[in-house]
């Protein structure tokens, strides 16, 4: 009786468990595929500019985050077929709501939108999302979702192993000719919209047949198994589209009409525009990592976005700058830069300070690296907690979110992925070796410039201990403690750098 007892409470334990994580995955669901180019203006721009070589992309840099809003916005307004969007999340701000109407207005002129986000760190409401969804000429698909069951604490206690595996790939690509890569996601935070705090990030806008193949990476993300209607996850009340319209353009008639102008008459674009500044050219690869990634045990791959970054920095024969903002390489990262240096490389890393990260905990694992790696030689940069105040007197705290690598002047490896293992192992990502040395020297010009007034440089002092210089003045002593972090970050990093976590970070 007793044993009947427990087994009847085990049951209803399972049951519940398993309602509690639910998402139905099962619902049916239409494949589809990205829209020719032909016939479009954009595919007869992309014909002027780069013939029809497969592997040539035109380029154009966005270091600024205004100015990476105005190319997503004019992009956006000037598609005549197509636009596909990926983002690792979206969140309910100003940035968002101009999102929302931009791809409305597109699909008002006939232009079919499909959006893939994924869900975790999305703060967007499901109903503002599918007011949008809503709208004939608009799909929208939900990657890996949590249950609307329960928590996201519960999701991931009860359904750890799917629910951890998330999709990081952000692209935006418009009529299958024009596409913007890189890392920001859709926040006022990414594009300098009137946050508390402002992440240092970098994108590439870009045009040319290999487009087609972004296109591709999306479709095959988009007829995954974990990617779901959004129907299908929201079941509650929607608001009619014309009356959702109506809120969203209330919002934009004060802050978000000057966001607007401002992106859209962004000196660089005008002039991007206008043929005033330089557009580069290259030959690409382009690589997303293969779903399977997210389905096999942590740490068994395939890792094809991994695996392209490090081959990337194979190809070194004089210098390497690697810029991101977690650097946690684990022992085959680290062996891998050593060998670089001992092979007479120039390496450099870039990344953000304690006191500059938005994610203190991982400052506890990189600095495990830390000190090894300078022992070895390598060179590192991190990001002052705060930019130089501007014309208006304002210090604005800075994070650093920019993922990019500069090899021998020549090579650009430029994408979704960070040097830590939840890129390499855990999530999906996407990324673009890119062969351009005018373009690498432009970078590099662009990093030259900013890294003496943003940024500390690490050593180690005579005695072997670790030092922040300020190389923008001659007049400061060189810091002995990590530079304006407070005693509270120092004490998450100390006690994350304690726990095996690092898989997870």
């Amino acid at each position: 009786m007793k044993t009947a007892i427990i087994a009847c409470v085990v049951c209803g334990l399972l049951l519940f468990m398993s309602g509690c994580t639910y998402v139905p995955f099962d619902t049916p669901k239409e494949s589809s595929r990205a829209i020719s180019a032909e016939g479009t203006s954009a595919g007869r721009v992309v014909s002027d500019l780069t013939g029809y070589d497969s592997q040539v992309l035109a380029m154009a840099p966005l270091f600024d985050g205004n100015d990476a809003l105005g190319a997503r916005l004019r992009m956006i307004e000037t598609a005549e077929s197509s636009i596909d969007l990926q983002t690792f999340l979206i969140k309910p701000d100003l940035a968002g709501s101009l999102m929302w109407l931009a791809l409305y207005s597109a699909a008002e002129r006939g232009v079919k939108v499909r959006l893939l986000f994924d869900d975790v760190f999305t703060t967007a409401r499901d109903d503002q999302i599918a007011s949008l969804n809503a709208h004939p000429n608009v799909e929208i698909r939900v990657f890996n979702p949590l249950s609307r069951n329960s928590t996201v604490a519960v999701n991931f206690l009860l359904d750890f192993s799917r629910v951890n595996r998330r999709m990081h790939n952000k692209i935006t690509i418009a009529d299958g000719s024009f596409a913007i890569l890189g890392g920001r996601n859709i926040a006022d935070e990414y594009f300098s919209i009137g946050t508390q705090y402002d992440f240092a990030d970098f994108d590439l806008f870009v045009a040319g047949k290999p487009v087609q193949k972004l296109s591709a990476t999306f479709d095959t993300y988009w007829n995954d198994a974990w990617s779901l209607p959004f129907d299908a996850m929201h079941d509650g009340d929607i608001a009619p589209l014309s009356e959702a319209y109506e809120q969203f353009q209330k919002r934009v008639l004060d802050k978000e009409v000057a966001i607007y102008d401002r992106a859209l008459g962004s000196e660089y674009i005008r002039q991007l525009k206008n043929g005033q500044v330089p557009i580069y050219y290259g030959r690409v690869n382009i690589v997303a990592d293969d779903l399977r990634k997210l389905r096999t045990p942590s740490g068994t791959g395939p890792f094809a976005v991994g695996d392209a970054f490090y081959n990337s920095l194979g190809r070194a024969k004089k210098n390497l700058i690697v810029v991101t903002p977690y650097f946690i390489p684990e022992d085959y990262g680290a062996g891998y830069f050593e060998r670089l240096v001992r092979k007479g490389i120039d390496v450099s890393i870039v990344t953000n300070s304690l006191a500059s990260t938005n994610h203190p905990y991982t400052h506890g694992h990189y600095a495990r690296y830390r000190k090894r790696l300078l022992q070895a030689g390598v060179n590192f940069s991190e990001v002052r907690a705060k930019a130089p105040p501007s014309k208006e007197g304002v210090e604005t705290p800075l994070t650093l979110h920019t993922k990019i690598a500069l090899i021998d002047d020549t090579y650009v490896f430029v994408g979704s992925a960070n040097v830590d293992p939840r890129s390499i192992r855990q999530n999906s990502e996407i990324g673009m070796l890119v062969r351009s040395p005018s373009l690498a020297k432009q970078i590099k010009a662009q990093l030259d410039a900013a890294l003496p007034i943003y940024t500390y440089s690490v050593s180690l002092s005579d005695a072997g201990n670790l030092q922040w210089e300020d190389t923008a003045s001659d007049n400061n002593p060189p810091l002995s403690q990590e530079p304006s972090a407070g005693l509270w970050r120092k004490l998450v990093a100390k006690v994350s750098g304690w726990l095996p976590i690092e898989k997870q970070l």
